[in-house]
């Protein structure tokens, strides 16, 4: 089956009956989703907003608002979680929220779906940038319908047609695209709902599945029983951080398949994959990206997945290979945390606001899992809380108060309390001052 243009999905369509999303273990056809967007796109025009906060814990009512909001013409904002203290910092951001309950029994005339303009911009995420404030990123439909039409080139005749499950969330690109708008556009129905535990997701697995997971979750594998041959998954697709070759190993043990990385971020899309079946694997590009470094290592790349031909330069260090790169982390403070993208200086900013708190710095600690630490030099106020609490309690404190803005990804695991930050070049503590008082060497 050809690949649809998303911004012709629901114009050209496809037979009413044809499934596209599983609830639970239950088809949803094509019609109903047209039906449902139809009536999602007249509700969504009577509110008069421009810019909707979409937040949906369901992938197919998060797929029903999306398309909902495309056609109704309004921005499709994508905040990065859904705590309190992220959506009250992106307040400016957006006029509405559209949540599962905003989208719950809506039916409309698909007669009145029209084709969406592929160049307008329409999708707004917002990351975490390295001066602690959310980076804004401008999206339109043509970036992500070039995206996935190069995944559907290189995999999609190896994934076959069978569903897409995952244990990642459709809120961040690579969900979004992987988990959600390649099943859409190459036909495969993909599961609406999220697995957080690997028993869970396989005790449900559907035949010939394509799992869309993290580093993170292939990580705790180790200790499930193998699947049988027959249940083994069409492919798995890991993002977010470099996957550790033993967890690779696990999983090609355990489910059968060596899992297909992928390279890239919010701002770029996919840049490169690999697979693992060896030691010292490279990244290799995908089809029509360039890829260059330059004198202090910093990957800078040209890609159709953006708006222009531009060299675009980011953050990451590379150490070019004959065969592709290798990865050797980020040139900013931005690190990745379980799969998730963490900023440290939002983490210190954020722990500053507590009147408890006079100075924070945090930083990760090597090791496979990394661990977040922070070291904090308490006000006057916080040595007596600190004094009352004993230091768990206390770290737990501040955990609770971080939770406003963090997803459990940027809390700290542990913490130092001192009477002041050490003192590097520029006045700003070194990380390796930092590991020393955890006890940690790089």
């Amino acid at each position: 089956m050809n690949i649809l243009p998303l911004s012709a999905l629901l114009w050209t369509g496809r037979a009413p009956d044809h499934p596209l999303a599983l609830s639970g273990a239950m088809p949803i056809g094509f019609g109903r989703f047209a039906a449902e967007v139809a009536g999602a796109t007249a509700r969504l025009r009577g509110t008069g907003c421009r810019r909707a906060a979409l937040l949906c814990h369901d992938s197919y009512r998060f797929a029903v608002g999306l398309f909902g909001l495309l056609q109704a013409g309004i921005t499709a904002v994508m905040p990065p979680n859904g705590q309190p203290g992220t959506l009250n910092t992106l307040s400016d951001a957006f006029d509405l929220v559209v949540d599962d309950a905003f989208l719950d029994s809506l039916s409309g005339d698909v007669a009145s779906l029209t084709p969406l303009c592929p160049t307008r911009p329409v999708f707004e995420f917002f990351t975490s940038g390295s001066t602690g404030a959310p980076k804004r990123i401008i999206k339109t439909l043509a970036m992500l319908e070039r995206e996935v039409a190069v995944l559907d080139r290189l995999w999609g005749q190896e994934m076959g047609r069978g569903p897409t499950v995952a244990t990642v969330s459709h809120q961040h690109i690579y969900g979004l695209t992987f988990k959600l708008l390649w099943p859409l556009a190459a036909g495969r129905p993909f599961a609406g709902e999220m697995h957080e535990l690997w028993e869970t997701l396989l005790d449900r697995l559907p035949a010939n599945a394509v799992i869309v997971t993290s580093p993170a979750h292939l990580g705790r594998l180790s200790g499930i029983a193998p699947l049988a041959p027959a249940r083994r998954p069409r492919g798995i697709f890991s993002a977010g951080a470099p996957l550790s070759l033993l967890a690779a190993r696990d999983a090609v043990a355990i489910l059968g398949v060596c899992p297909t990385e992928i390279f890239g971020s919010t701002e770029t899309g996919a840049i490169a994959t690999r697979r693992q079946t060896g030691e010292d694997a490279a990244w290799q590009a995908l089809p029509g990206i360039t890829i260059a470094s330059d004198a202090e290592g910093r990957l800078k790349l040209r890609s159709p997945f953006l708006d222009n031909d531009d060299w675009f330069e980011t953050a990451d260090l590379i150490e070019p290979t004959a065969r592709g790169f290798h990865s050797r982390g980020r040139a900013d403070r931005i690190v990745k945390i379980e799969g998730k993208r963490v900023s440290l200086t939002e983490i210190e900013q954020a722990l500053g606001h507590s009147p408890w708190i006079a100075a924070a710095a945090a930083v990760v600690l090597p090791g496979d899992p990394a661990r977040l630490a922070a070291l904090v030099v308490p006000t006057e106020a916080g040595r007596a809380r600190l004094a009352e609490l004993g230091r768990f309690r206390f770290g737990r404190l501040l955990r609770r108060a971080l939770t406003e803005t963090q997803e459990p990804a940027g809390l700290p695991r542990l913490w130092r309390f001192s009477d002041q930050l050490p003192s590097g070049h520029m006045g700003k503590p070194r990380d390796t001052d930092l590991f020393a008082l955890f006890g940690a060497s790089r």
